[in-house]
């Protein structure tokens, strides 16, 4: 099995964030951690602030948030949390010893709106050097500068931070997105290369953010798994270069969550195979290019999931633990994300978590205690904070 060293996108790294992308490296394929979007902010539980916690007994040992209308100067995001809170449980979590992330649900350059008026034919091409949008555009890097840099540690150092950008590329529900080679929109996937590259120009070069690691996410839904091959070239369909990626992430709802009856039932153990797969050809190309791999957003299994077991009360160890541990790529992937737990969204795919009483409850305790698994009360002490030796 070839690996190459690592090398992070900045060679300026900050020394907080430089230890915290040696030990990741160092901990590839030890375990994986099991993170949560929004954790404290969204949850079900009275119990406690987190619904992990009421559940498993610590909290998630990666955290992730979101800073889309930062652009605009909102003081709270696209869910309306106020960015003050995001900076404190961003500082939170990093003393507790959990992985910061962060994603960018920008508005669209030239519409300014969001989900559902978030497309506009040429959008990345004006935003690009030369664009009648550039300018502008770079006054928007400048408050995601800002606004990277602004969580400081107890020694004053802004903390390290997985910031990922362009997400889901893949797919055509972004205004950044290039689509896949089956089914691609009017920017080139070039394009999107040259907006990522320059966006970690901007950032680490003009505005000297040096507290990042940068993560690409795909997303998994429009990667046509014909083959090895196929897998690879959609996976891989706009990337920006080794030089400029970190993280090799993925978005993955579409193996994990899918209806079992009517006319677009799906086999659960055909998409576990699916869900092996293209784990193995992220952590796989993680090994290869010296990068780290991730599961950076994931569905949540349930009745589908169960389906695949013996047992229909063990969706999460027999569909998503089999998975993880399923070969030595697979067991690369270093964390695992679903997203929050939004009340709006318990009978869709993006419902994240267990609460106290679901009846996955005891097998989503099992799934993040399992000797694999990791939570942040047995994470090591990745930079300098409060984590486990």
């Amino acid at each position: 099995m070839t690996s190459i060293t690592p090398i992070p996108v900045d060679p300026r790294l900050a020394p907080n964030a430089r230890a915290l992308f040696d030990a990741l490296h160092a901990a590839s394929g030890a375990f994986a951690m099991f993170g949560h979007q929004d954790d404290t902010f969204c949850r079900h539980t009275a119990e406690a602030d987190s619904d992990i916690l009421a559940v498993a007994g610590a909290y998630p040992a990666v955290w992730g948030f979101d800073m889309g209308r930062v652009e605009l100067g909102w003081n709270e995001n696209i869910d309306h949390i106020p960015f003050a809170d995001i900076r404190r449980e961003m500082r939170r979590a990093h003393d507790l010893g959990a992985v910061v992330t962060l994603s960018w649900h920008s508005v669209n350059p030239i519409t300014e709106g969001g989900y559902g008026d978030n497309m506009a034919a040429g959008t990345v091409e004006a935003v690009l050097p030369g664009g009648a949008l550039h300018e502008k555009y770079l006054g928007w890097l400048g408050a995601v500068a800002d606004f990277l840099t602004s969580v400081a540690d107890s020694d004053g150092e802004p903390i390290p931070i997985v910031f990922r950008p362009y997400h889901e590329h893949t797919g055509d529900w972004f205004w950044w997105s290039p689509g896949s080679p089956a089914r691609p929109t009017e920017t080139a996937p070039e394009q999107y290369a040259a907006l990522w590259r320059m966006t970690v120009d901007y950032l680490r070069d003009k505005r000297g953010v040096h507290n990042v690691l940068y993560a690409y996410s795909p997303d998994r839904s429009r990667i046509d798994m014909t083959s090895d091959a196929t897998v690879e070239r959609g996976y891989l369909y706009g990337y920006p270069g080794d030089e400029y990626v970190d993280v090799l992430g993925l978005d993955d709802y579409w193996d994990i969550d899918q209806p079992l009856e009517g006319p677009d039932a799906a086999d659960p153990a055909e998409r576990h195979g699916k869900f092996v797969s293209i784990l193995t050809c992220a952590g796989r190309l993680a090994r290869e290019r010296g990068k780290l791999a991730a599961a950076t957003e994931v569905g949540s299994p349930r009745e589908f999931a169960a389906a695949f077991g013996d047992d229909p009360a063990t969706p999460w160890t027999a569909f998503m633990l089999s998975a993880a541990t399923a070969n030595a790529d697979t067991r690369r992937v270093l964390w695992y994300l679903p997203w929050r737990n939004s009340p709006e969204a318990v009978g869709g795919g993006a419902y994240g978590t267990p609460a106290p009483g679901s009846p996955y409850a005891e097998d989503f305790r099992r799934f993040v205690r399992d000797d694999f698994m990791r939570l942040a009360d047995t994470v090591p002490a990745w930079c300098g904070s409060d984590g486990n030796d």
